[in-house]
């Protein structure tokens, strides 16, 4: 068994990996070691075109507000899934495109107000709650040649491209949120992390949406 450990890259990117310390916790702590293993990438002998992320990143962990979570995406045109998961990362695989990424949510209401002549007081009209703001934090690995990932930035670029929104699939943090579509907004970063010529850096704004409000001319 050979392990390709990715707790470095997680570090680089966003300080954090998904035993849910910071890093300057865990270092001070020693306890790097023992949350590698979450973060570890199994590669068994005779089929090293097949990856597998061990089980602990899968799960949901919340990191000041954020959360690393599996994520699958489908879209409703043509039934594609797009998946961000725990699970097979190798270019050989079909429908995998990344590990689980960090989500941050946030969310106002819709309030009209109106106010009264000569009172500091207001009556609130109506009100009711906006979409689901959602930042999507996450890496692309090429994990099979170590080399920059054409292949699955053309995915990327593939799945932010589509005129629709998406059906959320397997994503229990949105699930309790009520979210079950989303459409994406803004790629608002995309880069190559400093020091792994591998991996790709990005940042993603999507927003909630009911599919009835979905409209393309």
């Amino acid at each position: 068994m050979i392990d390709i450990d990715i707790t470095d890259r997680l570090f680089a990117a966003f300080g954090y990996v998904p035993s849910g310390y910071p890093k300057r916790t865990v270092m001070q702590t020693g306890m790097a070691a023992a949350y590698a293993s979450d973060a570890a990438i199994s590669i068994g002998l005779g089929r090293a075109n097949i990856a597998l992320i061990k089980n602990g990143i899968g799960a949901n962990v919340f990191v000041d507000g954020s959360s690393f979570a599996d994520l699958t995406l489908r879209n409703p045109e043509n039934g594609k899934c797009y998946e961000f998961t725990g699970g097979l990362l190798s270019e050989a695989t079909t429908g995998i495109l990344a590990p689980p990424p960090m989500f941050t949510f946030d969310r106002g209401k819709n309030i009209v107000t109106t106010s009264i002549d000569g009172s500091d007081s207001v009556v609130v009209e109506s009100f009711g709650c906006k979409p689901w703001k959602i930042v999507i934090d996450g890496i692309l690995v090429d994990l099979e040649n170590h080399q920059y990932p054409q292949a699955k930035m053309r995915e990327f670029r593939e799945m932010f491209e589509v005129n629709n929104s998406f059906e959320v699939l397997n994503c229990d943090i949105m699930a309790d949120l009520g979210i079950e579509n989303i459409y994406f907004e803004q790629i608002t970063e995309l880069k190559v992390l400093k020091d792994y010529q591998d991996t790709i850096q990005y940042k993603m704004v999507a927003h909630s949406i009911k599919p009835i409000e979905f409209f393309m001319k």
